[in-house]
């Protein structure tokens, strides 16, 4: 089967909604296409699938894929549609929303991470179906652990409010017990306190009012209060790789007690049990149907949990953690799902011109 992913390809989406899975399928023999910008260096496939909202031209492309018998596969793993006003990708999205609703309501199959999520999308199209975010077991090793208990968090920028969450807490278990608490992602810069400086002079008063900024600010403050080592964001390929040098003993997933939030899914409890940690979970979905140490959005819950995982042997933890992802959540196993979704009776393909005038 020719399979074409229509994706950009620097983000956490690309890499665990398209790079995982086309690695696995092209090892069950399919034709794996990655869009490269230049819609003539591919053949027309058998089946498209689009990711996100990102591609201004999909709207023509599912004309074509429509007339040409091509089966249409939407993927989305977050409802964009509830993105928080606080979330730093809020304002870029709303142009997008529109080819985001046309997806969900054009595609053969929608496809996405959690039944939450699924059931929420159905709203817009009866046929979904989920295939869980699933880790290439190939990419994650172990590092050794030092003698210095590391506490740590990783991630994006859209996390400051979630962040927060936790923050406190961190504050008050450092004065009992002795660890490095380790931040890695955020930002491009080499240190916060640059970070800082930056968004400083580039926002002004106003943007420090937004919800985003406020945000930020809260992030800033509580994270004064602690001792800290922090690691900027790196290339999506370098990701796993830098997780695990990270050697953390406990990760932690802080998560508000928002709508938008309900409908992720637990990648960071897969990434920290791949990397030899032990996950602490805010107790809100998704997090709650799957990590088995959760805590109330609350600095005291928060607090005990820590003080718990820093206080006990951790290692049954940990290896029971990474047995439940190795076997439920592991793209080896779960390329099987991708397949037989991906898989339809085709038609007549088109040729690569056509597929070129489709996007004009």
């Amino acid at each position: 089967m020719n399979i074409f992913l229509l994706t950009e390809t620097e983000s956490g989406c690309y890499k665990w909604r398209g790079a995982v899975p086309a690695k696995y399928l092209a090892r069950r023999g399919h034709t794996v296409q990655i869009f490269s910008g230049n819609p003539t260096a591919h053949d027309a496939p058998d089946v498209m699938m689009f990711f996100r909202a990102h591609f201004v031209e999909a709207v023509k492309l599912v004309g074509f894929c429509k007339k040409s018998g091509i089966r249409v596969v939407f993927d989305t793993d977050d409802a964009l549609d509830l993105v928080p006003r606080e979330n730093v990708n809020y304002a870029s999205l709303q142009a997008r929303l529109p080819v985001y609703d046309f997806m969900l309501r054009a595609a053969d199959v929608v496809t996405t991470t959690t039944e939450t999520l699924a059931e929420y999308l159905r709203r817009w199209n009866r046929n979904v179906v989920v295939l869980p975010n699933s880790v290439d077991p190939e990419e994650w090793e172990v590092a050794p652990r030092s003698a210095e208990t590391r506490v740590g968090w990783t991630g994006s920028a859209t996390h400051f409010e979630d962040l927060t969450v936790a923050l406190d807490a961190v504050r008050e278990a450092q004065k009992k017990h002795a660890f490095k608490f380790v931040l890695q992602g955020i930002c491009n810069h080499p240190t916060i306190e640059e970070f800082s400086q930056v968004i400083d002079v580039q926002w002004g008063k106003a943007q420090w009012a937004t919800p985003l900024g406020k945000a930020v600010r809260r992030f800033l403050d509580k994270l004064s209060e602690i001792r800290y080592e922090f690691h900027p964001n790196v290339p999506v390929h370098a990701h796993a790789r830098k997780v695990c040098e990270l050697a953390l003993d406990i990760g932690i997933a802080p998560l508000t007690d928002h709508r938008f939030n309900y409908h992720k899914s637990c990648i960071k409890y897969y990434e920290y049990a791949m990397s030899g940690a032990v996950t602490i979970a805010s107790h809100v979905l998704p997090y709650s149907t799957e990590v088995p140490n959760t805590a109330k959005n609350r600095r005291e819950s928060w607090k005990e949990k820590l003080e718990y995982a820093l206080s006990t042997d951790r290692a049954p933890i940990l290896q029971a953690e990474r047995d439940w992802v190795l076997a439920n959540r592991n793209m080896e196993k779960n390329v099987e799902l991708w397949e037989r979704v991906l898989t339809g009776d085709s038609a007549a393909r088109g040729s690569a011109t056509e597929l070129q005038s489709a996007v004009g």
